[in-house]
């Protein structure tokens, strides 16, 4: 697959695409709590622990208790990244994933959608709502960059054509299934309205637009001004072509789809760029040798989360924005290693601590 550029509006080459501490809310706004996933292939389960993040002092509280323990019996077969060929990357040594996409609320409760059969969990400290998906896989992902969007009690997934794409909708009671028109590259929901952005032609050239469906099943579609161009959008995308809906906008490395309740616009983003540039410099890994993954985009207590490899495949950027300027951000590296560090720095890319921890399979934030 190809990966999607915004032509001249990018630097970088950035592209368009898609823990035992207390779980109870400190009302410190700054705190980020997030949640370490592990595997364990010998014991044929998962773990999640928790991870309080002060971003304005710089400082971690790590727990090794899981707080949720779930059964895993995946093969590689069954992993979720399918991207290992493309840029080079590699299975990491650090076990099979299995095909269940999380949900967090950021205190005590998760979503497990999952296409594990008769899954057992065992919570401690956290509460599991299991909905189980039986249509096969779910969530191709490298890390967090993913072609899935959870809620609380929904899951959306898309899968992508270059007319048309498929837009499954999975809930405890039933899966809902869409064709849409154009290259779909990520959806999102907000106060009961479903949003969609594709790519699809036009007389001219190609376009974005946005597929706006509310509760009653009526859709409007909105073209998304300063997103005309020539090339396919699809045909450019290496990474499939995904963005992350946050807070009321589509996001992929240095651009964000603003507005997509009122008039939708593609804007090119000079403070997200920057801050990539600053969070490359903080660390001496080798950068990815051509196109990589976009990062996905959160959102959680007023501020946007991105959260992937942004500048190498042998890190996890935790990058917290206000406003779309960098707060903070931690990286964990090297994650093609069994044991990595996880350094938290200020926004100017300063380097304020560092923690040993054992690498994870996946960074999980909190949404809402």
């Amino acid at each position: 697959m190809k990966r999607i550029i915004i032509g001249c509006l990018l630097l970088l080459t950035l592209s368009l695409g898609m823990m035992g501490c207390s779980t109870k809310q400190t009302g410190n706004t700054s705190e980020l709590p997030l949640l370490l996933r592990y595997t364990d292939d010998t014991n044929h389960q998962e773990q999640l622990v928790q991870v309080a993040w002060d971003t304005k002092t710089g400082t971690m509280k790590i727990d090794t208790t899981p707080l949720l323990t779930f059964s895993n019996h995946a093969t590689q077969k069954d992993f979720w990244v399918v991207l290992q060929l493309w840029a080079g990357l590699f299975p990491k040594p650090h076990g099979h994933v299995s095909n269940t996409a999380i949900y967090w609320n950021g205190t005590d409760a998760v979503t497990l959608f999952t296409t594990e059969n008769n899954i057992n969990v065992q919570e401690n400290g956290l509460k599991a709502n299991v909905v189980h998906v039986a249509d096969g896989a779910i969530c191709n992902q490298y890390y967090n960059m993913t072609n899935c969007y959870a809620t609380p009690d929904k899951l959306y997934v898309f899968e992508q054509g270059e007319a048309s794409s498929t837009v499954y909708e999975y809930s405890p009671t039933k899966v809902t299934k869409m064709t849409v028109d154009g290259y779909v590259m990520g959806i999102g929901t907000k106060n009961n309205v479903t949003y969609i952005l594709s790519a699809t032609s036009t007389k001219t050239g190609h376009s974005l637009v946005i597929h706006a469906t509310n509760r009653n099943g009526a859709t409007v579609d909105k073209e998304v001004a300063n997103s005309q161009r020539e090339e396919s959008y699809s045909l450019w995308s290496d990474a499939g072509g995904w963005a992350t809906f946050a807070n009321d906008a589509f996001y992929s490395n240095g651009v964000k789809v603003s507005s997509v309740n009122s008039t939708p616009r593609l804007e090119f983003v000079q403070s997200i760029v920057d801050a990539y540039k600053t969070i490359a410099n903080a660390t001496t890994l080798e950068p990815f040798s051509g196109s990589y993954p976009s990062p996905t985009f959160y959102e959680y207590n007023g501020y946007t989360i991105a959260i992937g490899s942004t500048f190498s495949e042998d890190e996890i950027t935790i990058a917290v924005f206000k406003n779309d300027k960098l707060q903070a951000f931690a990286l964990v590296t090297d994650i093609n290693k069994s044991d990595a560090t996880i350094t938290t720095y200020d926004a100017t890319g300063k380097k304020i601590s560092s923690y040993n921890i054992k690498t994870p399979v996946q960074v999980i934030v909190p949404q809402g």
